[in-house]
């Protein structure tokens, strides 16, 4: 069994006018190149989708593209990005997908998941309190998801004390700054000594330059969103 990663897939079967062909060639035919390239994965492997999955507002009013999410082969782990409008409590959406029969999905909120290869966790983050435009909103929000990072290295820690499996972290924003420096997200990964390998998204177009990938503190970090990887799931292990 093997994982592999692909974050904002940004399906709008059920929204087409949300499609995000609208900005640029690089986008053209995506939803039919996500279906295509992720053909590499198989029945049994892990799927994590770190965010931004589906432009619908309610999971229960989804009609095609939570199909298409559930379709795409593999056992998908999920977790929330600033676009996924329709998240709710984990128990909610679990139950919400189990009813329409999307029997391939599996919500990851403030716990860890436990398979063969490795120890799983994640969740949304936020934007960097360092960047020009940042609100006290942000900030409030930003303070919330430190929380809840918190919680995720502990299920990880309890799940596997002695670390005897590698340990995968999932977040939607990217945990760097934007020339790859530290942050205090970066610092609470790093510092926990807990997490191999960190895997983000969020960044698009232009925001590519500020994708950082290699290792820090222990720590391998990998950008996994759908355009930067075109369309092509990243094999983690």
């Amino acid at each position: 069994m093997a994982i592999y990663a692909m974050s904002d897939l940004h399906i709008a079967l059920d929204n087409p006018e949300k499609t995000m062909e609208v900005f640029g060639l690089g986008w053209k035919d995506y939803m039919t190149r996500i279906k295509e390239e992720c053909q590499i994965v198989g029945p049994d492997d892990i799927f994590l989708m770190p965010g931004d999955l589906s432009w619908i507002t309610y999971l229960e009013k989804s009609q095609k593209d939570f199909k298409f999410i559930n379709e795409l082969p593999g056992k998908k782990l999920i977790v929330r990005g600033n676009h996924d409008y329709w998240w709710g409590t984990a128990k909610k959406m679990q139950e919400q997908m189990a009813s329409m029969g999307y029997d391939t999905i599996t919500v990851l909120r403030n716990n860890a998941y436990v398979c063969e290869e490795a120890v799983i966790s994640g969740t949304r983050s936020w934007k960097r309190i360092e960047d020009d435009d940042t609100t006290a909103e942000d900030v409030k929000i930003h303070n919330r998801e430190v929380e809840r990072i918190k919680l995720c290295l502990k299920a990880i820690e309890e799940a596997d004390p002695e670390h005897k499996k590698p340990h995968i972290f999932m977040l939607h924003f990217p945990p760097l700054s934007k020339t790859g420096g530290s942050t205090d997200i970066s610092e609470l990964i790093e510092g926990s000594n807990l997490v191999d390998i960190c895997l983000y998204g969020h960044l698009h177009g232009r925001a590519h330059s500020q994708i950082f990938e290699g290792e820090r503190s222990g720590v391998k970090y990998f950008c996994v969103a759908a355009d930067y990887r075109k369309y092509r799931p990243f094999q983690v292990l």
